[in-house]
């Protein structure tokens, strides 16, 4: 039952109850406390809680006084005239659930709490019942839209959540922890075998009542933010221009629908229109991708760094391949300009951009709640690059759409998520998304020049092992990486945003062009300043 006839409670005994580490007490006594939250009414029908900004995470507003929010919206937060915002009490069990799924925290303003993702998940997606038999337990879920198919052979997605349930000793202790799987059996589906994977399944017909309840809690939509680009886009094309045009995949268009909209979103509210994009060249020293007959491969040479610069937030910054291309690597083949300076971008680099970030931000969202954030440098596959274990420079075609694309590289039984940037006679060119240590057992059959990668019997992708050629026949695309429940493209779209502004604050520092009028004026600034303190000491 939802506590609303009970005295307003204290943060104090929030913090006693967190810091105590006992997180049944957490469950059992807060699940249900009612925490006002400041909503904002987008247009009839579509209501959604304030999104605040803290620590560059987005939160939702909150608290359990009234009063407290009542003079917080009328006081603290500034509002437009238009703005429609009222509060609303919810459950904070349920504030939880949607900020978990959504990526979000959860700030109680007036007391200066703020729940992070682990905190929400322990409220949200955790729940004490107690059954007929009279003994409570300890329900933990993760849920998924799981893809089935039915007798006719057509696809869909059936609600699915995988459980844990504990038995409560004590009143405080677990014991006897069961892993199943719970499936919506309603619409007659029947699941494709997952190899053993799943030791047990229930159907949602067969859960008791209070177990069921449950299940449609957390099948329960989440709030839905998207809707507001969406409504944006309709309404107000002065706000966000609808530029995306679907381009053919290496996959199959009925995978595409929840990574489109992704890719639409990154489209439109990042990088809409290479107009207002530039290509920042500068000169720096970095690796040569082929070295000359007696250099040292250790030794840097003169280079040209590459940055994608955006004219509507001068504050963001992209920085293409990391370290950059050698002159001495340039050839007719390199459609990248070799002069330093500011540069147009072409379109069919933008559309390689927006596909790249979309496939990464698509497979690193696939755990809901987690804070996504890229790898500075990870765009290395958009520039011309030698992969370690060819000889010589691959060129990514850009008027092939059809690249990058999100893939599967099985290494033994553990499955490697890459970026395929490419094909050469030799195979794909594939750029690894996490770091894995494979042994050279474990490596795809038929891989090019396989010892050179290796290293103490070993390849490191992720860290030491960078994008490599394999057989194209080492690639899969197994349909349940294409479905089921991500991150939130609204929390998705922040944290891009926010990775954006950490780069450029992490610039890497680039050579002075010696010819430069600045650079010359800046050399003897500093002779002079040399030789006044020269002056100074010996005087």
């Amino acid at each position: 039952m939802i506590k609303e006839d009970v005295p307003v409670p204290a943060a104090t005994e929030f913090m006693e109850a967190l810091n105590s580490g006992n997180h049944l007490k957490l469950i059992r006594e807060w699940g249900d406390v009612l925490f006002h939250t400041v909503f904002i009414r987008e247009h009839p029908g579509l209501e959604l809680p304030m999104l605040y900004s803290v620590d560059d995470h987005h939160s939702f507003l909150a608290s359990p006084d009234a009063n407290e929010v009542q003079e917080a919206l009328l006081e603290r937060l500034v509002l437009g005239e238009d703005a429609d915002v009222f509060v609303r009490a919810v459950p904070l069990r349920e504030l939880a659930r949607n900020a978990h799924m959504l990526g979000a925290w959860l700030n109680w303003f007036d007391a200066k709490i703020i729940m992070d993702s682990s905190l929400m998940e322990l409220l949200g997606m955790k729940a004490l019942v107690t059954l007929d038999d009279g003994q409570e337990r300890l329900y933990q879920a993760k849920v998924y839209a799981s893809p089935a198919l039915n007798k006719s052979g057509t696809s869909a997605n059936v609600s699915a959540q995988i459980w844990k349930v504990s038995d409560i000793e004590g009143g405080a202790g677990l014991q006897r922890t069961r892993e199943f799987f719970v499936y919506d059996d309603s619409k007659s589906f029947a699941f494709a075998e997952n190899e053993g994977s799943i030791l047990s399944s229930r159907k949602l017909s067969q859960l008791r009542a209070k177990e069921a309840m449950l299940f449609g809690t957390w099948a329960s939509p989440v709030y839905n933010f998207e809707a507001v680009t969406k409504d944006a886009v309709r309404e107000a094309d002065h706000l966000v221009e609808d530029t995306y045009v679907p381009h053919p995949s290496l996959l199959d268009e009925a995978l595409l629908d929840s990574f489109r909209e992704l890719e639409r979103a990154i489209n439109n509210e990042i990088m809409p229109d290479a107009r207002r994009l530039h290509l920042d060249v500068s000169k720096g020293q970095v690796f040569a991708e082929l070295e000359e007959p007696g250099d040292d491969e250790l030794d840097r040479v003169e280079g040209r760094k590459f940055c994608i610069v955006f004219d509507d937030h001068p504050e963001w910054c992209l920085w293409l391949g990391g370290d950059g291309l050698a002159v001495t690597d340039y050839s007719d083949e390199v459609w990248l300009p070799e002069s330093p300076g500011r540069h147009e971008v072409p379109e069919s680099l933008r559309l390689k951009i927006v596909r790249a970030i979309a496939w990464t931000l698509f497979w690193k969202g696939r755990e809901p709640g987690s804070r996504v954030s890229l790898i500075p440098g990870q765009f290395a596959g958009l520039r011309p690059f030698r992969p370690d274990n060819l000889d010589r420079i691959f060129h990514p075609p850009l008027d092939d759409t059809r690249f990058p694309a999100l893939a599967s590289m099985p290494c033994g039984e553990q499955p490697l998520p890459v970026l395929v940037h490419g094909e050469l006679p030799e195979g794909y060119v594939v750029e690894a998304l996490e770091d894995l240590q494979v042994s050279a057992a474990e490596l795809p059959r038929g891989t090019l020049r396989r010892d050179s990668l290796l290293l103490n019997g070993a390849v490191h992708f992720g860290s030491m092992c960078g994008p490599i050629v394999v057989p194209q026949t080492a690639i899969e695309f197994p349909d349940e990486w294409y479905t089921g429940i991500r991150t939130s493209n609204t929390q998705l779209i922040s944290d891009l945003k926010a990775f954006l502004w950490d780069q450029s604050r992490v610039m890497p520092a680039t050579e002075k062009d010696p010819d430069d009028p600045g650079a010359v004026i800046g050399i003897c600034l500093g002779i002079m300043a040399f030789l006044l303190v020269l002056v100074l000491v010996l005087g």
